[in-house]
């Protein structure tokens, strides 16, 4: 996998990028920042590559030189994000590629992610702890919390004292899906910053160029990332053509307005698993989403091996259906975060946009 190296290399979201230059160049950077937006944007990556550019020895107009020991070990700690010890599982044994970048990290740059499945009040308390001191080289320590909000109540409300004092020359950042999951007083003493998805051209276009997929591949993946450049970095083709198969049933029952007994069946057998079930309503919007641009964009098409049967499908409803259908099954998978029934969800909605005209 290739990462981006400095700010000017950052895939999307370049407004909110801006913002955070100028804020640098001008001396205003927040002490506390909440880096709000869906999953694997980059919103991680970015808080690490401000890290760099606060302390790198040499900087640019605009972004880190990339050159001088402090970025090269800040970007260890973006590459170690991805790295496991290649001799020992779980472990460290400090002498194989892996554990050799881990040995280079920055000192002063520190990425709290979640234990199991929580941030724990002993991990803030130790961060605070190391933040009461100066930082051991850099200009700024940096503190990065990934995702957030799987903070635990007590280590919310520890930070939160930490936020009403801010050390000096530290900077905190709190990556997040969902910022209203953090505490209110929380959010008040930290600057917000939204980020978006990233376009699908955009992802298409680095997948083409820089990580040599072909264009058929790059514009199914990207189509298929719901805006999120890991997500499409992760696609597997093969596997999705088997999701894809169930998910064109499905939608066509859905367009068609089948049988409510089929939609249960397929509802049963996709909502068994969460995981497998997001990649396949993923699939289901995605495939309406090229019905709807069928005889009018054609160029927008993401599976373009399915344009006559999408062209065939986009003449048995009108747009306006069309769209409520799109949008009401956005809505169910914004709804999966709060652990919703996802069969009897599936089979609500069937029936609603049934009964539309």
């Amino acid at each position: 996998m290739k990462f981006p190296t400095g700010l000017n290399s950052f895939i999307g979201n370049a407004r909110a990028v801006e913002i955070l230059k100028r804020a640098i160049g001008q001396d205003r950077l927040p002490h506390a920042m909440i880096f709000s937006g869906p999953a694997g944007i980059g919103k991680c990556t970015l808080a690490l590559l401000i890290a760099k550019y606060l302390n790198c020895l040499a900087p640019g107009a605009d972004d880190a030189c990339g050159d001088c020991s402090a970025c090269k070990r800040i970007m260890a700690v973006i590459e170690s994000r991805y790295l496991q010890c290649q001799n020992l599982k779980g472990s460290f044994c400090g002498t194989c590629p892996s554990c050799k970048v881990w040995t280079i990290r920055h000192p002063d740059v520190r990425l709290i992610e979640p234990e199991k499945t929580t941030i724990s009040i002993d991990q803030i308390r130790d961060m605070i702890g190391e933040i009461s001191f100066q930082p051991l080289e850099a200009r700024y320590r940096v503190v990065i919390l990934d995702p957030a909000e799987q903070m635990r109540l007590e280590a919310h409300n520890s930070l939160l004292k930490t936020l009403e004092e801010p050390p000096s020359r530290t900077v905190m950042i709190l990556v997040t899906t969902n910022p209203y999951l953090l505490l209110e007083t929380i959010r008040s003493r930290s600057r917000m910053l939204h980020f978006g998805e990233i376009p699908q051209s955009r992802i298409e276009r680095y997948l083409i160029e820089k990580e040599g997929k072909t264009r058929e591949e790059a514009r199914m993946a990207a189509a298929l990332s719901g805006g999120s450049l890991a997500a499409a970095l992760s696609f597997d083709t093969n596997r999705y053509r088997d999701i894809r198969k169930q998910a064109l049933e499905f939608v066509r029952l859905l367009l068609k307005r089948g049988e409510f007994s089929e939609a249960s069946t397929i509802a049963v057998q996709v909502s068994k698993d969460k995981e497998f079930f997001q990649s396949w309503l993923e699939s289901v919007k995605s495939l309406l989403q090229d019905v709807y641009y069928a005889g009018r964009a054609t160029e927008r098409i993401g599976q373009r091996d399915l344009l006559e049967e999408l062209e065939m499908l986009a003449q048995t409803v009108s747009r306006f259906r069309l769209v409520q259908t799109i949008n009401d099954v956005s809505k169910l998978a914004r709804d999966l975060q709060f652990n919703v029934n996802r069969q009897i969800a599936l089979e609500a909605m069937f029936v609603a946009l049934s009964q539309n005209t």
